[in-house]
This record gives structure tokens, C-alpha cells and sequence, in this order.
């Protein structure tokens, strides 16, 4: 007959802490791990900034259409500003080096200026546009005639 021991709840509790602290290194991220996961979230910024940047290459150069363009920048804006706060939160911690920060902190400026710019062409020539539709609705170049509408004459001729 095989004998039966007795564990008490109290002997696996205390058999579990231990198991448990010797285990806890392994369990408890370092700060290794800590910075690695901290500094590793800043891919995903740069991932989109390239994407932004390749879209706004993809405009070309001349007679560029503002309205894409202002969006483009409005997105690269925003991941400029992401960047930054994201930089003065962690260039200790990740170890940037001062003349990265000051360049993207630059670069986040200028863009930003761009982007003003293209922003205020577009609304200009939304304008425009706007202002073209209204005077063909309302006949101010030229006439019915230009329209194709002729009124037919009220009243006794």
C-alpha cells in the first residue's frame, strides 16, 4: 500500500514563495528591458515619418497642388510634434545626443512653416474655385446665353 503524506496548505504556500522568489528575477523586467522597450517605441514614429515624407515626395517639385500637400504637412505636424515631446521625455533615458534633438526640433519648425504656407495657398484656391462656381451660377460673365437658359418673355409682345 503506498503511504499518503499530508501537505498542509501552509507548507505548499510557503514551498510556492519559494519556488516563486527564486523565480522573480526572471519575472521583473530590468531596466535593460525597461529602456529598450522605452527607446524602441520611438520606430514607430519614424516608420510614419518616412511614410509622410515619401508621400510628399511623391507631389514632385513643380506646380505642386496645395491641398494634398497641406495635408501631407498637417500629418507630418503632428508626428514632428510627437517626435519632440517624445524626445524632451526621453533624451536622457535613451541617450539622444543633443545635436539629433536640436536638428529634429529644427526640422519640426520649419515644417510647420511649410505647412502654414501650403495650407493658406490651398484655402486661397478653394476660394477661388468657390467664387468661379458662384459666378457661372448666377450668370455674371456673359449672359444667359452662355448657359444654354434663354427666358421665354412674360407679359403681351
Amino acid at each position: 500500500m503506498a503511504t499518503r503524506t499530508r501537505i498542509s496548505i501552509a507548507t505548499l504556500a510557503v514551498a510556492l514563495a519559494l519556488a516563486l522568489g527564486a523565480a522573480a528575477p526572471a519575472l521583473v523586467p530590468t531596466a535593460a528591458h525597461a529602456q529598450a522597450d522605452v527607446c524602441g517605441s520611438v520606430g514607430p514614429l519614424l516608420e510614419e515619418r518616412r511614410s509622410i515624407v515619401q508621400r510628399l515626395e511623391a507631389l514632385g517639385e513643380e506646380n505642386v497642388d496645395p491641398r494634398p500637400a497641406c495635408s501631407a504637412l498637417r500629418a507630418l505636424e503632428e508626428n514632428g510634434q510627437k517626435l519632440v515631446d517624445f524626445i524632451d521625455q526621453n533624451q536622457a533615458w535613451c541617450q539622444i545626443p543633443n545635436d539629433f534633438a536640436q536638428n529634429v526640433r529644427q526640422d519640426h519648425e520649419r515644417v510647420g512653416g511649410m505647412r502654414t504656407d501650403a495650407c493658406r495657398v490651398a484655402a486661397q484656391l478653394n476660394n477661388a474655385e468657390r467664387q468661379a462656381r458662384e459666378a457661372a451660377e448666377s450668370n455674371q460673365f456673359g449672359g444667359p446665353g452662355l448657359t444654354g437658359r434663354f427666358p421665354i418673355p412674360q407679359g403681351a409682345l
